[in-house]
């Protein structure tokens, strides 16, 4: 095991005190242990870390922002023990550190399904992240509960941007449908029920269980992989798997419900005229959730 002064020597950027930041990483180490006595975190991955951000605020900034090692010890400890995934960490940040996301959510006056799609995000990126944890970039000049708020704050403010900036998921799913048969007849067909199928998806998507909205959203708009989606919500990688396909199977089901109530047939002519049609919900839905790009939706690798 690398002793401190060794990471320090070998990770600090030209210029830096070796015996302040050797200070600041047994002060931090010391009021961890303090606050969450069953979180261990080595010093020297204290000190790797240390010395990372340091390197990164010569390149990004021009020099080493010392503030941080002066101030909330036990904040920075518990957010580099989640960047490193200590084990214990994760409980601290779920019962701790979670109210207080919500808490800013609230503040929004946001629906309950979209503050737990935050949630669900804002854990992403905060312990995942698509090039690393987000927490990693928390450096101590601040609280991390409010650090930890104003990053929810923002993710909501974005999701919603995003909400009014994009298609919906039932837009994507019917805009994508393939549309290459010139079959007059097809053609017809397809604009005559446009409304009711686009009503039918948007219907049948609202009707899903919160998560299954939520993990269709993250893979399809987030791009999130099956791998990142267990991460994400600490399961399996095959329980993952099955919620996604329970979730796009109960999702073509209810569309298909939901047509046979609003065209007034029968489930069988409800199949013939998709059938006609080339099946396209079947399509679309097949190839957005399972073969990858699709006019820019990329549905993540399974």
């Amino acid at each position: 095991m690398p002793e401190v002064r060794e990471v320090l020597e070998q990770g600090l950027p030209t210029g830096v005190s070796i015996d302040r930041v050797a200070e600041a990483v047994a002060r931090i180490a010391a009021a961890g242990l303090t606050a969450w006595p069953t979180i261990v975190l080595p010093d020297h991955v204290i000190a790797e870390r240390i010395a990372a951000r340091l390197r990164d605020d010569v390149e990004h900034r021009g020099d080493a922002d010392l503030v941080g090692l002066a101030q909330h010890d036990a904040d920075v400890f518990l957010a580099i023990a989640l960047a490193t995934g200590v084990p214990g960490a994760l409980r601290v940040f779920e019962d701790e550190l979670v109210p207080q996301i919500h808490l800013a959510l609230r503040r929004l006056r946001l629906p309950p399904a979209t503050i737990d799609e935050v949630k669900q995000t804002v854990r992403f990126d905060l312990l995942v992240g698509e090039s690393g944890p987000k927490i990693a970039d928390y450096a101590g000049r601040g609280e991390l509960a409010a650090w930890l708020r104003v990053t929810a704050t923002r993710k909501a403010l974005t999701l919603l941007r995003r909400t009014n900036r994009e298609e919906s998921l039932d837009d994507l799913l019917l805009d994508h449908w393939p549309d290459a048969n010139p079959d007059p007849a097809k053609q017809h067909l397809r604009a005559k029920y446009t409304a009711e199928l686009k009503q039918a998806i948007h219907d049948a998507f609202a009707a899903l269980e919160v998560r299954q909205r939520n993990l269709l959203r993250q893979h399809i708009l987030d791009e999130l992989t099956i791998d990142e989606l267990a991460r994400l919500y600490r399961a399996h990688r095959a329980t993952c798997a099955r919620w996604l396909a329970d979730a796009r199977a109960e999702l073509g089901k209810n569309t298909r419900k939901r047509l046979i109530a609003s065209l007034g047939l029968h489930h069988d002519e409800v199949e013939s005229l998709l059938r006609f049609l080339d099946s396209d919900i079947e399509l679309s839905i097949s190839r957005i959730f399972e073969d990858g790009v699709k006019a820019g939706v990329k549905a993540g690798a399974t």
